[in-house]
């Protein structure tokens, strides 16, 4: 079974369908979610963004496996000649 729910673009997946677009929205509002609570906890500004990195690498490295075993995969065709 093949799950199309991202299309690479770059280095970047772009949500193809519904799916796609429902783990998008909740990767970035996890990040917010992080991003507020890390703030509450700091001290200063580059205590918060230093903490924030790290989780926000995470987040990303999470959602590009996700859109790398579900990406809409373009089949390579040969050229006639």
């Amino acid at each position: 079974m093949r799950l199309n729910w991202f299309t690479r673009k770059g280095i970047f997946y772009k949500p193809a369908s519904v799916t796609g677009w429902v783990l998008f929205v909740i990767a970035v509002v996890y990040a917010v979610y992080t991003f507020i609570d890390i703030d509450k906890r700091s001290h200063s500004v580059s205590d918060t963004l230093i903490n924030f990195v790290f989780n926000l690498l995470l987040i990303g490295v999470v959602y590009s496996v996700i859109g790398y075993f579900t990406e809409a995969k373009v089949e390579k065709t040969e050229r006639a000649e």
